[in-house]
């Protein structure tokens, strides 16, 4: 008889909780893109783009050279449907982006790469890889073994430097019974479950990390990433899928 999912997960928090083996994982001396997508379970249009993002989990390169996050904004709340994976500090982060590229306007669904507004989504040939940076920055590295967490950067630290560590889910599913999408079940990859951002004042930080978030994904994902407590732009990025006998959809 196969084990429920929310059996597994438990074994898997309770195993890295008892020290198993650390997870690690780092970035090449290339800069990592991040591809952002800004989106909400109450917004019709941002189905394709979700099912975009996770299309990228299929392709060459992923956590190498780019890792896709999926933020869910609260600000289609308020139209019928309450998006559980939506957080007011992913809608903020998305309008600090708006007012650093001179702009009142947010809007979903929306993408960024490497901070940079990104609207090939839009457009029919959709060249994502030709915004990627591959510009040498130093190197990221995570050791994490619960509820330790250490990061060292090897390169010159931003000033004010900060660093970021988000919890991601994939495989997730909702059965949305209010509003735009009413009567749709949205299937979701790398989607931030939680995100943590503190001061990084020197080149090794070592942080407490809560457990992996049980929102019935599955698999789990860990990814950091350092940038200026003036500008969310990453820096350089990190990141790796927790053990697994699932698969990426």
């Amino acid at each position: 008889m196969r084990a429920p999912l929310s059996l597994f997960l438990f074994l898997l928090s309770a195993m890295l909780q008892a020290g198993s083996t650390p997870l690690t994982f780092s970035s090449g001396e290339q800069q990592v893109s991040l591809i952002e997508l800004y989106t909400s379970e109450g917004c019709s249009r941002c189905p394709p783009a979700d099912r975009f993002l996770q299309s990228l989990g299929k392709q060459e390169g992923l956590f190498s050279t780019f890792i896709p996050l999926s933020f869910h904004v609260d600000y289609w709340d308020y139209i019928g449907w309450a998006d559980p994976y939506a957080s007011p500090a992913f809608s903020d982060r998305q309008r600090r982006y708006a007012q650093i590229h001179d702009s009142n306007r947010v809007y979903t669904p929306g993408f960024f790469i490497n901070g940079n507004e990104w609207r090939g989504f839009f457009q029919r040939d959709r060249n994502w890889r030709g915004s990627l940076s591959r510009k040498k920055v130093g190197v990221l590295s995570v050791t994490y073994q619960h509820p330790t967490s250490q990061a060292t950067f090897e390169g010159k630290l931003p000033d004010s430097a900060r660093l970021n560590t988000a919890w991601i889910g994939l495989g997730l599913e909702s059965s949305i019974q209010r509003g735009e999408n009413r009567g749709k079940t949205l299937q979701h990859d790398f989607v931030v479950l939680q995100w943590k951002n503190q001061p990084m004042p020197s080149s090794t930080v070592t942080l407490t990390l809560p457990s992996p978030p049980d929102n019935g994904q599955q698999r789990t994902g860990l990814v950091a990433w350092i940038s200026q407590s003036s500008d969310p732009r990453p820096v350089q990025a990190a990141g790796s899928l927790l053990p697994s006998k699932t698969t990426i959809h």
